[in-house]
């Protein structure tokens, strides 16, 4: 292993420390995520991430994911005859392919982690009943308790009306406000049970 790295001209081994450094501090990631501590723990660099998932398009894992496509893809040019210039043309173009990438792959990842299959929309014309204070005007938001599609879910919910909706009486979902906060109405005619 020593005589082959000492074999290696110094671009190449500065190519190929890149590509080494940055796979072992991608494996280590991985790691950590497999086991449980790297969740949500990813560094936003770019100063404004994407809140709707959790991910950026500069973060440490897709910058590292850019040093392994740099540093690999400029060995592989080297190793192919060519020049440094283009080792570094090459290699940069190919660390941009490799963040992109891994933006992509984690922010996909990580809106379905999020949101599962529980579809919000599915909550319209449902009556629930009120956990905490609804106040009435849509002054601030409360809490409604009910269940939709087969599970029991408790949801941030507003209200339109003039009085406030008190823990324990019951309003139906008339519409939503985003993707899941509840618009609800008093239930005049509760239903027979």
């Amino acid at each position: 292993m020593i005589n082959w790295w000492s074999s290696l001209v110094l671009e190449k081994q500065i190519f190929y420390a890149i590509g080494i450094v940055a796979i072992a501090i991608l494996l280590f990631q991985m790691f950590l995520t497999i086991i449980g501590i790297d969740a949500h723990h990813d560094a936003d660099l770019g100063g404004h991430g994407d809140h709707d998932s959790g991910v950026s398009l500069l973060s440490i894992r897709t910058i590292t994911a850019f040093f392994v496509g740099f540093g690999w893809g400029g060995v592989i040019i080297l190793n192919h005859g060519y020049s440094v210039v283009a080792a570094v043309i090459g290699g940069f173009a190919t660390g941009v392919v490799f963040l992109l990438v891994t933006a992509l792959l984690i922010r996909n990842l990580l809106r379905l982690q999020g949101s599962g299959n529980l579809n919000y929309r599915n909550a319209i014309g449902v009556i629930g009943t009120v956990y905490s204070t609804i106040p009435g005007q849509e002054r601030g938001g409360g809490q409604l308790e009910l269940l939709v599609q087969g599970r029991l879910i408790t949801a941030e919910a507003y209200n339109r009306t003039a009085q406030d909706l008190k823990p324990g009486s019951k309003a139906r979902v008339i519409d939503l406000i985003g993707q899941s906060t509840l618009l609800v109405e008093p239930l005049t005619n509760p239903p027979n049970a």
